[in-house]
């Protein structure tokens, strides 16, 4: 198997370059890319009209969030 020779390119003023070893490959086209559909996701809504909610729910937002929404609220003791 045989070596492939690159020849060098001279130099303008006629002086070979020696410590000019490295070549640079030639840049590649990049193919165009169609672009990418976006998404778009289906949505359903499928809660019901009325959400039952028990006291002992209630019972724990007043406990933990009881200031913050009497802020919110308006709500002045």
């Amino acid at each position: 198997m045989s070596a492939e020779i690159i020849p060098f390119g001279r130099q303008p003023n006629g002086e070979d370059d020696y410590l000019d070893f490295y070549r640079a490959p030639p840049a590649r086209k990049r193919s165009a890319r169609p672009p990418k559909p976006k998404w778009q996701p289906k949505i359903v809504d499928d809660w019901p009209d009325e959400i039952p909610v028990f006291a002992e729910e209630l019972e724990l937002f007043e406990l933990y969030l009881g200031d913050e929404l009497d802020r919110l609220l308006g709500i002045t003791k």
